[in-house]
């Protein structure tokens, strides 16, 4: 057995510029034989001539030809000096894997047997490889471009690699996606299986805010140049993000919930006022960090173990904070980028909204109370205005679909009446046409339906109404400034629809959050436009009277069947779906501030109607 020995050593740069001495050189034979060891097959590390490389290059020739002989000892010995990790001395050097990835390339065929599969995993799982200098960089790329080519198995095994390295980031993660968009178009089969790992290799809720964005910063640049997995992916993308959101907003019910206890501990006397100002619908951040932030009692006699579990909800609060922020202001700003007017002229920008569209209708809208996921479709929608259009007439189609469960069309009339009240870029002409729509189905509504309502049922039946009703006084009153003409006359004959409405038997100003309801009484009051107070204040006796078990009466004083059905279950059920306003304002700080041009605040409109009653 040999080992080389080179005792004049010079700059990989410098070879081949100056004649090789042979005197400079020897061949040192060695006494003992290590059965094991790479050196003693002639495998050097740490010699770059001409005379070693040729030397490596023969060995890993006769490697080959001992696998056609059914032996593959050599071979073993170069796989596993290449599966070494690269803090070990004996790892091969970059010149030896250079030599090994050119001979293998051009012999690909001599290793498309099980015997050499050890060498090509290993190659495949080399450390780092993406952190190779650039000339062997560009030999592995080589490589793994003819392997997969010539021997379409291993791409199983090439894309997981690939797949899991996009935990990395962006700027180490260019020759993945060189390989990737090459091998794609070459071998378009292959998308199965990066279909399969794209959501096997996902980092999970736990995992560290950086190991997350990085995932998804690469899953975006993939959409980029893969189109056949767009929708894969950014549906992959949403449903993480939904999990986020859903898990931050459970974990601050719970807080929420501990927090209540305490309060009940300390004053039950003060629940139901606590439980009305915990019922406002439009929280301004301040209030809630406020609130998420505080102790759960100062009373000295809560418990150790009470207290460090609000500490660590706390925390928890904290971490999936930051990592929903990040994610939502990174997808954000890509999907910013993504419908221009150019983007949208190409069609490449219709694409990904239709994407997004799809995906907001399949996954954000069915998903109850989140919180924030909604922004992505609020931003993107108001980059230009038929995308608005577009995001209007899809929120229109389902909140009046027959074809839709009733809580998915209240859940559409709450993003509409929302989306409008909220979405500072909407026109005026867009707004006039969503109010004069749902004017026009409320109407034909009490028209058609009003007489059931002396008929036996609860008032459950007209939640769809409600649900219209309430998204209708929820615009009016972020927007009556707009509803006047140059004439200063009400746009849709507002003052008679709403003075028709409140005094309907369906009696909306009861069944409808009583928060909008009381700001919409003032509003509509101030400005002329219907009374509602004298309704309200009926109202609330009627309900005084059933609480002390007098019950609801109707007009004429007789008991009203109708509100004798409406169980206390059912109206709580329906109680907690009209309070949920889909763009209340966000508790994420930097998302915030990247909603803040397009998102209008209470106090901006609210003028002299300027009360707690819609943000803390």
């Amino acid at each position: 057995m040999m080992a080389f020995e080179n005792t004049s050593k010079r700059p990989a740069q410098d070879m081949g510029l100056t004649s090789i001495e042979p005197k400079k050189r020897k061949v040192k034979f060695s006494d003992q034989v290590m059965m094991h060891s790479a050196e003693s097959h002639g495998i050097t590390n740490h010699d770059d001539s001409d005379v070693s490389i040729e030397m490596y290059k023969k060995f890993v020739r006769s490697a080959l030809d001992e696998l056609e002989s059914k032996s593959c000892t050599q071979l073993s010995l170069i796989a596993n000096q290449v599966a070494l990790p690269k803090k070990s001395e004996n790892q091969i050097s970059i010149t030896n894997l250079g030599v090994l990835l050119d001979v293998l390339s051009d012999n690909i065929n001599r290793i498309d047997t099980s015997r050499a599969s050890p060498l090509i995993q290993a190659i495949i799982n080399f450390e780092k490889w993406w952190e190779l200098p650039s000339q062997t960089l560009g030999k592995y790329i080589f490589f793994i471009r003819v392997l997969c080519s010539s021997i379409p198995k291993w791409w199983q095994d090439v894309s997981m690699v690939l797949i899991s390295g996009f935990h990395l980031p962006l700027e180490k993660t260019v020759s993945h996606h060189d390989m990737l968009r090459y091998l794609l178009k070459m071998i378009p089969s292959s998308m199965g299986f990066i279909d399969i790992y794209m959501p096997k290799l996902f980092p999970n809720n736990n995992d560290s805010c950086k190991k997350l964005v990085n995932y998804i910063s690469n899953l975006l640049k993939f959409t980029g140049y893969c189109k056949e997995l767009q929708f894969q992916a950014w549906s992959l993308i949403i449903e993480r993000v939904i999990s986020l959101d859903v898990e931050l907003q459970n974990e601050l019910d719970e807080l929420d919930d501990d927090i209540d206890d305490d309060d009940l501990n300390d004053d039950e006397d003060d629940e139901d006022e606590d439980e009305e100002q915990d019922d406002d619908q439009d929280k301004e951040i301040d209030g809630n960090e406020t609130k998420y932030d505080s102790d759960a009692s100062d009373d000295d006699e809560v418990m150790e173990g009470q207290e460090e579990y609000n500490v660590q909800s706390s925390q928890n609060i904290k971490e999936l904070s930051t990592k929903l922020d990040a994610i939502l202001t990174l997808i954000t700003d890509c999907l910013g980028d993504k419908v221009t007017p150019e983007s949208l002229e190409s069609g490449e920008g219709v694409s990904i909204f239709n994407t997004i569209t799809t995906l907001f209708k399949t996954h954000v809208l069915p998903t109850y109370f989140t919180k924030s996921i909604q922004y992505i479709m609020f931003h993107i929608s108001q980059q230009q205005i038929e995308l608005m259009d577009s995001f209007l007439v899809t929120l229109i189609d389902i909140s009046f679909s027959p074809t839709e469960t009733a809580e998915t069309r209240i859940k559409s009339l709450q993003y509409l009446g929302s989306y409008i009240a909220r979405a500072k870029k909407l026109s005026r002409t867009q707004i006039i046409f969503v109010a004069s729509y749902l004017t026009s189905w409320l109407n034909r509504y009490v028209l058609e339906r009003e007489e059931e309502v002396d008929q036996p049922g609860g008032m459950d039946r007209f939640k769809h109404f409600y649900a219209a009703f309430q998204s209708l006084c929820y615009i009016f009153c972020f927007r009556y400034q707009l509803f006047r003409d140059g004439d200063g006359n009400w746009e849709c004959e507002l003052e008679k629809f709403f003075q028709r409405m409140v005094i309907s038997k369906f009696n909306p100003l009861k069944y409808c959050n009583e928060n909008v309801m009381l700001m919409f009484a003032r509003i509509s009051q101030h400005e002329d436009v219907a009374y509602c107070f004298s309704i309200i204040e009926n109202n609330n006796n009627q309900r005084l009277r059933g609480i002390i078990g007098r019950g609801d009466t109707d007009r004429k004083g007789a008991y009203s069947s109708a509100a004798m059905t409406w169980s206390l279950a059912t109206r709580q059920q329906f109680i907690d779906l009209q309070s949920y306003f889909p763009y209340d304002p966000l508790i994420l700080e930097r998302y915030k501030i990247m909603m803040k041009e397009y998102y209008i605040e209470w106090n901006e409109v609210s003028g002299e109607y300027e009360s707690d009653e819609f943000e803390e």
